[in-house]
């Protein structure tokens, strides 16, 4: 046979390691924080370079309106002092700081005429501007400001502007210095995140190598002594798991050794009845064998039925749990009473039924319910005595829904009411046909439903001491409909 494609998808796909998760949600965000980082260090790295020379520029601006206001400038024959020239030059020789001195309309009264106007300069006094400009395509850095007068009285606008050449080679170093210890230190920072990951991931490799060396066999639990804290629970949940396994394990092998020890004697007396039929030649003789063989066929398929039933009940799988639903009790007591009726008549057995006034809602498997209550009537009528007593009851009792099955017949031992439960427990000197399986189911049943079951007296107000048996199953009210 070819494997199917869905097959062939679910062995190739991989699985993501947990280290590589860990490492992507470290990593990720570092890069992201990192990217944000050299944003905030190219404005922090822009700014430091732009201070100092935006702190010389505006003094040689105000030199320049110094000169301005001690000397007359409307008539063109402003003169620079060398004082101011050299200042002006500064360091840049081959490029000087560049000026210009302007009339409040924007006409060159002095200095030079290729710097760019201001497009929206203000009459601000005292307040110096700055912008950026390109001056015969060479980034220029603009200072200027308004509110001086010269000698004349006439006031003027003051601009000075330098290369930006420098400032953009001291913004680079500055990015430089700062960013080269992040470049070598982040990868190393991930390259020590992912070895310190894979070593504090150790135990988990360990704790799946002893899981691959164990054989099927071993259901043991596993060892956390040497365990971090972290995965402590994780190791404590699949020993539970391992429990839990072990014990299903031991349950279908206890099923299937009780299963052949119990059909193995009806199957044995069904081959002896054949072979007895074979040999016969009295057609009557024949016919009871025949009649044996139909009893005994009929006793091994109620064995197996019940066989069955128990495993189903002793199962918690998820599809048992959603076969649970609504339902009235007093509805199904009635229902399955009424299918005993002709067993017990045939037996001379009394089979009553005592319900409610209302309806007893109550929420679970009604099969698995109604079966319960099938062999509490069966088994009470088969230790009942002919012109005995049978009541099936379903009431209220508080907070719980209950079913109770009477009968007036030998009754239970005390010591004897706990051992009843288990399989295939029989008392000892019952004449009654039966597997010792019926109450075994009804406990399966009770516990899966978180219900309750007990003994209760069977006497009246005549015979308080009078033998019988009176079991009562109490299950939680549905009162809203929701699960219990």
């Amino acid at each position: 046979m070819f494997p199917s494609p869905n097959g062939r998808h679910r062995r190739n796909h991989r699985h993501p390691t947990l280290l590589g998760r860990i490492l992507l949600w470290m990593i990720v965000p570092l890069f992201i924080l990192w990217s944000i980082g050299i944003l905030i260090t190219y404005f922090i790295s822009l700014n430091l370079a732009n201070s100092p020379y935006d702190r010389t520029l505006a003094g040689h601006l105000r030199l320049l309106r110094h000169e301005v206001e001690l000397q007359h400038v409307q008539g063109g024959t402003f003169q620079m002092s060398d004082t101011a020239r050299n200042v002006l030059a500064g360091s840049h020789e081959e490029e000087p700081t560049r000026w210009q001195v302007l009339d409040a309309n924007g006409q060159l009264l002095a200095g030079d005429p290729g710097i760019p106007i201001p497009d929206d300069w203000g009459y601000d006094i005292d307040q110096i501007r700055f912008r950026n400009a390109t001056l015969d395509h060479q980034a220029m850095r603009i200072a200027y400001i308004w509110g001086g007068r010269d000698l004349d009285g006439t006031g003027f606008l003051a601009v000075v502007a330098e290369p930006a050449e420098a400032r953009a080679t001291l913004q680079q170093e500055i990015l430089t210095g700062m960013l080269t210890p992040q470049l070598i230190i982040l990868p190393l920072a991930a390259m020590l995140a992912g070895l310190g990951l894979t070593q504090g991931l150790e135990p988990l490799s360990i704790l799946q190598e002893h899981m691959r060396r164990r054989k099927p066999s071993d259901l043991s639990a596993i060892r956390d002594d040497l365990a971090p804290a972290e995965i402590v629970p994780l190791i404590a949940a699949m020993n539970d798991l391992l429990r839990r396994l072990a014990d299903s394990i031991d349950s279908q092998r206890r099923f299937v050794a009780n299963a052949a020890h119990q059909l193995k004697t009806p199957l044995a007396g069904i081959r002896t009845q054949c072979e007895l039929a074979l040999r016969e030649k009295d057609p009557e003789q024949t016919r009871i064998s025949l009649q044996q063989l139909i009893a005994g066929s009929e006793r091994a398929t109620r064995l197996v039925n019940q066989l069955l039933l128990l495993a189903r009940a002793e199962s918690h799988q998820t599809e048992t749990d959603q076969a649970h639903e609504p339902f009235d009790l007093h509805a199904l007591a009635e229902g399955c009473t009424s299918d005993w009726v002709p067993t017990a008549l045939q037996r001379q057995i009394d089979l009553g039924f005592d319900g409610a006034n209302e309806p007893l809602p109550v929420f679970g498997n009604a099969l698995m319910i109604r079966e319960l209550l099938n062999n509490l009537i069966d088994n009470a009528l088969l230790y009942t005595p002919a012109g005995g007593q049978v009541t099936v009851r379903a009431l209220l009792d508080g907070d719980q829904v209950c079913l109770e099955v009477q009968d007036n017949g030998p009754g239970i031992a005390p010591a004897e009411r706990e051992r009843v439960f288990d399989r295939f427990y029989r008392i000892l000197g019952q004449d009654a046909e039966g597997s010792g399986l019926g109450l075994a189911i009804v406990r399966e049943v009770t516990e899966h439903h978180k219900a309750e079951i007990r003994f209760l007296p069977c006497g009246n107000h005549i015979d308080p001491a009078s033998a019988g048996t009176r079991l009562r199953v109490s299950f939680p009210r549905d009162l809203q409909g929701t699960r219990t």
